[in-house]
């Protein structure tokens, strides 16, 4: 668990930081120099990228992490050409997909609604913004096989959200119009991967050259099966993520499309801890299962648990004791995304709450169980939209995402525990929420501070000092003490 510590850590202070630059940008400056719609469709374009980036990557980024182990035997330079392998993969995916999205068009144009005409206007913005995101995963997921993730987060949670600010000043400063702005939106996109090239490059592991004799027949048979299953997850997976987006910019229009989002990335505040240990914890746990070491694999998977239960309770406590504050900074139009803040806060304290246990899964030989699970589950948040979004529209979208979380998480926790008998949960998880339920309950007694600023430090501040200290006292989390005893020893003279 040390390089898991270490370079969470690491993950966590570059993810915190991008955080921070997405916040101007999403919740200060897009709101305050652009359009709603205008807004709503970078929204848009990110999340129909994102799910179709999973059907041309097919499973690859899955099998990088799974198989990397095998690859990396015998050859710590070249890895027998995994990365060859990959990128050739992506661009034929890349290339079928693209065919695939000229193709429905038509289909777009012609059920456009008047609300999201915008959108048809930048259809071919998704070509271009596919092959970069795309190639930038698969260098990405290289990066993490190889434990060195924090350049990757790095890229994507700083460089990107630094450039997209650049773009946001060039716009106001009118240097650019809005044509040239969402160009230039995307664009930006391929500097990550041009980025990840360079990193890989000074490394010594840019190996393109595939090792044919070590590409037996057998192991290409074993990593199309599993890619074929686990392209069905990832695909099943995005579209949790990102079809109530995609619904929200149907079923409405762009604009509450971008009152949607602004919520759901102040609520995204609460994965960052989660993202930076998985990131690190996967190809530990990828190992873990080569060497049937489920003794690893249960500890990873508990402490992944507790780690984000603890961060995500305390920062949602502080998110929902603030969200007046909050969305005094926004345009008034954007307060109905109050009650979206809520519902998704909620799923997603369930979904850090329960660990690593899709990576668990989809790591091991069982993997087709998340790919089942994320079908069944993914008709279902369908069905949940239609049904919640005309009753009570963006909010309505927000109840759909809770419940699919909270029931995607149970039925993975349900197979695990079934299957080997992992167990992610102890007293301290109850604890923790208890302390959360608490630390919150006392904020609300503090009177409303005359300024917005100054009430959002003394009840934020509150919080941390009656969490923090409780939860190192009760020592909740093994590596959260361990830090910052760690932390203390270097301070203190």
């Amino acid at each position: 668990m040390g390089v898991i510590r270490k370079q969470s850590i690491l993950t966590s202070i570059i993810s915190y930081l991008g955080f921070g630059l997405g916040y101007v940008n999403a919740v200060l400056l897009f709101p305050a120099f652009f359009q709603p719609e205008e807004f709503g469709l970078t929204r848009v374009l990110i999340a129909v990228v994102g799910i179709s980036a999973q059907f041309a990557l097919f499973g690859m980024t899955n099998a990088i992490i799974k198989f990397f182990p095998q690859f990396r035997d015998g050859d710590e330079n070249n890895h027998h050409g995994l990365l060859g392998i990959s990128l050739l993969w992506g661009l034929l995916g890349v290339v079928v997909i693209s065919i695939l999205l000229y193709l429905f068009q038509p289909l777009v144009i012609e059920f456009k609604r008047d609300g999201s005409a915008l959108f048809v206007d930048y259809y071919l913005l998704l070509f271009p913004f596919l092959a970069f995101e795309v190639f930038y995963q698969l260098l990405a997921n290289y990066t993490r096989a190889l434990y060195h993730s924090v350049v990757n987060v790095f890229f994507k949670e700083v460089f990107l959200r630094m450039t997209t600010t650049v773009l946001i000043l060039l716009y106001y400063l009118e240097l650019v119009d809005i044509h040239q702005f969402l160009w230039l939106f995307v664009l930006q996109q391929g500097l990550l991967a041009l980025g990840m090239v360079i990193y890989l490059k000074k490394i010594g592991h840019l190996g393109l050259k595939i090792d044919r004799t070590f590409l037996t027949s057998k192991l290409n048979k074993e990593i199309f099966k599993y890619r074929s299953f686990t392209t069905l997850t990832s695909v099943s997976a995005h579209l949790l993520l990102h079809v109530d987006l995609v619904m929200i910019g149907y079923m409405i229009n762009l604009e509450s499309t971008a009152f949607y989002a602004v919520a759901i990335y102040i609520v995204a505040l609460m994965n960052i801890p989660r993202n930076a240990i998985s990131n690190i914890s996967l190809p530990v746990v990828s190992d873990a299962w080569k060497r049937d070491d489920k003794g690893m694999v249960q500890e990873v998977y508990a402490k992944t648990s507790i780690n984000q239960l603890l961060f995500g309770t305390l920062i949602f406590a502080g998110l929902w004791a603030n969200e007046a504050n909050i969305f005094l900074l926004l345009p008034s139009e954007y307060s109905s995304g109050k009650w979206v803040l809520f519902f998704v806060g909620l799923g997603r304290m369930v979904d850090i709450g329960f660990g690593l246990n899709g990576g668990v899964i989809t790591t091991s030989k069982w993997y087709k169980f998340d790919t089942y699970s994320n079908l069944v589950l993914l008709v279902l948040t369908v069905m949940l939209n239609l049904f919640f979004i005309p009753l009570y529209g963006i909010v309505g979208a927000a109840i759909a995402t809770s419940i699919s979380l909270c029931t995607f998480n149970v039925a993975k926790y349900l197979f695990l525990k079934m299957m080997f008998g992992f167990e992610p949960f102890s007293w301290k998880s109850a604890a923790t929420l208890i302390l959360g339920l608490g630390s919150y309950g006392v904020s609300t007694l503090l009177p409303v501070q005359s300024h917005f600023v100054l009430d959002i430090i003394l009840r934020s501040t509150l919080i941390i000092v009656l969490f923090v200290p409780l939860a190192l006292w009760l020592k909740l989390s093994e590596d959260v003490n361990d830090m910052m005893l760690s932390v203390w020893s270097k301070l203190k003279p």
